[in-house]
């Protein structure tokens, strides 16, 4: 690299101080050249003038008496003056004299006498004229002139010298030390300029003054920018360190949701093999990861279009390698615009697998019953009004059976809770034979049922119910040695599709349940609008029951059913072995 010449401010100012007393003496020397020919030129007029004064009597005894040899001593005599460059005599008659200077100079104003007569009787004779010399005028406009101008261009030369003088040794030496000081100074040194001894009080010594609070100040920005570029590098670093070792996976997605970058965890939350860990940049992220890759897009969609942060629960693709169990995450993602204009996509995913687990068996223990496995009365009921509400071009009315164990309580009180439970795990399996699949069943709790039957015909329903009441009459073996017999009491009421309430068809089937137990229970009735209540006993049940009464030992005898104190309710009181 070429390193330029130093040029010093006084070097500078030493030539443009020499330039500028150059063209003042020169405007100088002119002035004085115009002034010193103009004072000639005056001079000379005097002195012709008093030539004239001199020479008048006898120029004019020459035109009066008409002598041309006293006329030409007149004008010889003229000549002999250096001022004069031509004489002239005239008496405007026969007399016209004229004497000439042997020199070609600018001519001059002619000077003309009048001549008057040598005998005083004031009669103009003739007159007298001069041109002056010019060469004398300018011979001495310049020798004044130069003198003058060699006067002042001293005077102004040594001025000028003793100015620079003072100026190098009171200003321009103490700047060239404070600036060779100042960039002598690195960034960040602690020097400082010196003071100038003869200069604290004026503007040089307040400079550095300045200078030096100046390179304070910079130094104290610089140290705390040291330690602020530190901080940076050291929270740089820790995020670097977060972005490389955290639990989530963090990705940057393009419009299309390509993969652009992503942090080494990404791979394991998604389940990826580590074979494929190296080529994700550049795949479809979501048919990559996910089972329904669509609801990433529309995740996407969301999030640029509300300009926000959108989340969701999103399962994984299965993999081989997963054994085929459900992986799940959840996706935080939210639009960046990127600097090209093109919109980018940042995400966080992290596993929620357990979490999910945790979701559903909290949900299965709240909605079924661990019994049982059959719906809680919550689960079912909101199904059940999910059905009433839906359009009637969609499903028939669903129709609801209430049902009510009989004997049940006989059991519990003779052979003890976990009898009882194991009847009540029974009658829920038998019920799953007597429905279909897409009919739902529910334990309302005690030995209290619910069925809830879709798009099911009258008859069917009717058909079920009996199946129901069959299945229920047939004995439960508790042990080799005791069989167990109940039966069922089953109220009926069908949705009449016109916006009918969870609580009008409850009371429905309720008033239809509590007609059968009133007339002897073990059968089922339809309670239909218009119609009344309608029971139906199952004669098939009602002999499997006392055919099943019997066991090993010998017959049992069967009480007759007596009312309780209860209304509307029926008991049978405890068998023995006859």
């Amino acid at each position: 690299m070429k390193i330029a010449k130093k040029r010093y401010l006084y070097h500078k100012l030493a030539k443009s101080v020499f330039v500028v007393t150059l063209l003042f003496s020169i405007l100088t020397s002119m002035v004085f050249f115009l002034t010193e020919f103009k004072r000639a030129s005056e001079k000379t007029v005097v002195m012709i003038n008093q030539l004239l004064d001199t020479v008048e009597s006898t120029a004019a005894i020459s035109a009066y008496s008409n002598n041309i040899s006293i006329g030409e001593d007149v004008l010889k005599g003229l000549l002999r003056n250096d001022i004069v460059h031509e004489a002239r005599l005239s008496n405007g008659q026969d007399l016209h004299l004229t004497q000439v200077r042997n020199s070609e100079v600018a001519r001059q104003t002619e000077i003309i006498r009048i001549l008057h007569s040598p005998f005083g009787d004031a009669e103009v004779i003739g007159s007298l004229s001069i041109i002056p010399e010019a060469q004398y005028n300018l011979l001495e406009a310049r020798h004044s002139a130069l003198s003058n101008g060699i006067s002042s261009s001293v005077l102004i030369g040594l001025t000028a010298a003793i100015v620079l003088l003072m100026v190098r040794s009171s200003f321009s030496r103490p700047l060239m030390k404070v600036s060779d000081t100042l960039h002598a100074i690195e960034v960040g040194e602690q020097e400082r300029l010196e003071p100038l001894p003869h200069n604290q009080d004026d503007e040089l010594g307040q400079l550095v003054q300045d200078i030096n609070g100046l390179l304070e100040t910079l130094q104290e920005k610089f140290s705390a920018e040291h330690l602020l570029r530190e901080e940076i590098e050291m929270m740089g670093q820790q995020l670097r360190n977060i972005f490389d070792t955290t639990s989530a996976g963090i990705f940057l997605l393009d419009e299309t949701g390509k993969l652009l970058a992503a942090n080494p965890t990404l791979s394991k939350a998604i389940r990826l093999p580590e074979a494929m860990s190296d080529s994700l940049l550049g795949q479809d992220f979501p048919e990559l990861a996910f089972a329904e890759p669509e609801l990433m897009r529309e995740l996407m969609r969301l999030a640029a279009e509300r300009n926000q942060s959108v989340a969701q629960d999103m399962c994984l693709k299965t993999r081989a390698d997963t054994a085929n169990t459900a992986t799940w995450v959840h996706c935080l993602i939210s639009r960046q615009p990127a600097l090209s204009g093109a919109a980018h996509f940042e995400g966080v995913v992290y596993d929620i697998t357990d979490r999910i687990a945790v979701e559903t068996r909290i949900r299965h223990e709240a909605d079924y019953d661990p019994l049982t496995g059959l719906l809680r009365r919550q689960a079912a009921e909101r199904q059940l009004i999910k059905l009433l509400n839906a359009p009637a071009n969609q499903n028939k009315a669903p129709a609801i059976l209430l049902l009510d164990l009989d004997y049940f309580k006989e059991i519990n009180d003779t052979y003890g809770h976990d009898a009882g439970d194991y009847v009540l795990v029974e009658v829920a399996r038998r019920f799953h034979d007597c429905v279909r699949t897409s009919d739902i069943i529910a334990r309302l709790g005690g030995d209290e049922f619910l069925i809830i039957l879709v798009n099911c015909t009258s008859e069917h329903i009717r058909q079920i119910a009996r199946n129901i009441i069959i299945a229920l009459s047939k004995p439960i073996p508790l042990n080799a040695a005791t069989t167990l017999h109940i039966g069922v009491s089953i109220g009926i009421a069908i949705g009449d599709g016109y916006g009918q309430t969870l609580e009008k068809l409850y009371k429905s089937a309720d008033q239809a349940m509590y007609e059968v137990k009133h007339q002897g229970r073990n059968g089922f009735a339809i309670n239909q609008t218009g119609s009344g209540i309608i029971v139906e006993k199952i004669a098939a049940a009602k002999s499997a029951i006392v055919a099943t009464m019997k066991n090993r030992a010998g017959t049992l005898k069967i009480g007759r059913f007596k009312r309780s104190k209860s209304p509307n309710r029926w008991r049978c009181p405890r068998y023995e072995e006859a």
